[in-house]
C-alpha cells in the first residue's frame, strides 16, 4: 500500500536532483529563478553578495598567482601581448622601469577612483570596502600599459591613437564617433583593451553592476552605486550603465562569448571568496536584464542562452560538440599544435596566446 507514496516521492527526489545549474553551480541561483529584467538583477545580488574579503597583499596578489596562469606557466596578462611575466618573480615592486614587458601589477578593471572610497587600512587587513579587493575585478596586467589606461572608461579608440601598447594589442585615444561618448563636446578619450578580451570585461562590468546594488564600506556605512562617479555609469542601481557604455558592453559580450578561461577563473575565485560571475555561468545573461530577453522569465535550471557570435559560427558551418577543437572556419585542428588565435571547443571560445 505504501509502494504508490514511495514511488511518488522518488520521481520528486529525481526531479530535485536533475534540477541543476550549470557548471556543477546546482542549486546556488535557485532564488533567480522566474525574474525578469531589474527584479533579476536585484535577485542574483541577493545571491553573490556579500563575498568574503581578501586582503590586497598578500591576498589578491596569490589569488591571481594561482589561477591566471597560461598554459606554459606565464602570467596571463590581458593587457599586452608580448609579456611573459614569471609568477612572483616578476611582480610589480615599484622598482623604476620604462618600458613595457617587465613587471605586472593589480588592476582594478572597474577603477577604485570610481567608487568615491578610501581605506585607512593596511593592505593585509581585510577591513576594507568590498569593490577595492574583488577578485572578479582585479587582473594581472602589464605596469606601463596599466598606467596607460589609467581610470579612463574602457571604450574604442578612433583613428587617431594617442598610445598603444606593442603591437596595438591595447590602445588609448579619442572614441570613434559612433561610440556616442562626448565630453565637451568632443570625443571622450578611451582604453581599448584588445578583441579577445572585450566580452570577458564586459561580463565583469555586469557582475559589478549586479554585485554592489547595496554594501557597507569599511567604516560600516551603507553605500551604493548611487555614490558612484563615472562617465561610463548612471549613479543608480538600474540601469546601472550610461546608454552608450550599455550598447558597447552588451556588444561587446556578444562578439566574445565566454571562454574556458573565464569559466576555469569563476571556479578558482568561488572557491577563495566564495561567491560566482552569474554572467560567466550563464552566456548571454545580461540580454535578461538589459537587452532583448528582458520580457522573458530567467531559469536557473533550463536557461536558454541568447545566439552569440561564436554560436553564430557553429550553426553556419557546423561544428559537432564533440570535444575537438575548431577554428572559426569549421575546421577540425591539432590541439597539440595550435597557433596563436581564437579556436572553439564544446561550443566555446578558447585563446591561444
Amino acid at each position: 500500500m505504501k509502494r504508490p507514496l514511495l514511488l511518488f516521492l522518488t520521481i520528486l527526489s529525481v526531479l530535485y536532483v536533475s534540477a541543476q545549474g550549470p557548471n556543477n553551480t546546482g542549486t546556488y541561483y535557485l532564488g533567480a529563478d522566474g525574474k525578469k529584467a531589474e527584479e533579476l538583477k536585484s535577485a542574483l545580488f541577493a545571491i553573490i553578495s556579500p563575498h568574503t574579503i581578501q586582503t590586497y597583499t598578500p591576498g589578491v596578489w596569490n589569488a591571481v598567482n594561482s589561477y591566471d596562469i597560461r598554459e606554459d606557466g606565464k602570467i596571463w596578462d590581458i593587457y599586452s601581448g608580448i609579456s611573459n611575466f614569471t609568477p612572483k618573480t616578476d611582480q610589480d615592486k615599484g622598482d623604476e622601469i620604462e618600458n613595457e614587458g617587465l613587471k605586472y601589477n593589480r588592476e582594478h578593471a572597474m577603477p577604485k577612483s570610481w567608487f568615491n572610497e578610501s581605506t585607512s587600512q593596511s593592505a593585509t587587513s581585510t577591513d576594507v570596502y568590498p569593490m577595492y579587493t574583488d577578485l572578479h575585478h582585479l587582473f594581472p596586467t602589464d605596469r606601463i600599459v596599466n598606467t596607460m589606461r589609467s581610470n579612463y572608461p574602457y571604450g574604442e579608440v578612433g583613428a587617431t591613437i594617442t598610445k598603444q601598447s606593442a603591437g596595438g594589442f591595447s590602445k588609448f585615444g579619442r572614441c570613434v564617433d559612433s561610440l556616442g561618448y562626448k565630453v565637451s563636446g568632443q570625443n571622450g578619450r578611451v582604453f581599448e583593451p584588445n578583441d579577445q578580451y572585450k566580452g570577458d570585461l564586459a561580463r565583469v562590468y555586469f557582475y559589478m553592476a549586479t554585485a554592489y546594488e547595496s554594501y557597507k564600506n569599511e567604516k560600516g556605512v551603507t553605500r551604493s552605486p548611487k555614490d558612484w562617479k563615472s562617465d561610463m555609469l548612471t549613479s543608480d542601481v538600474y540601469p546601472f550603465f550610461t546608454d552608450w557604455a550599455l550598447k558597447m558592453l552588451l556588444r561587446w559580450a556578444a562578439n566574445d562569448p565566454v571562454s574556458e578561461k573565464e569559466t576555469k577563473r569563476n571556479d578558482a575565485i568561488y572557491a577563495i571568496q566564495g561567491n560566482r560571475n552569474p554572467f560567466v555561468d550563464y552566456p548571454g545573461l545580461e540580454q535578461y536584464i538589459w537587452g532583448s530577453k528582458k520580457d522573458v522569465a530567467f531559469s536557473y535550471n533550463n536557461y536558454v542562452p541568447v545566439v552569440s557570435g561564436i554560436e553564430e559560427i557553429i550553426n553556419s558551418v557546423f561544428i559537432e560538440d564533440d570535444g575537438a577543437i575548431y577554428n572559426l572556419r569549421g575546421q577540425r585542428v591539432d590541439g597539440k599544435n595550435l597557433k596563436k588565435g581564437i579556436y572553439i571547443k564544446k561550443n566555446k571560445k578558447i585563446i591561444v596566446k
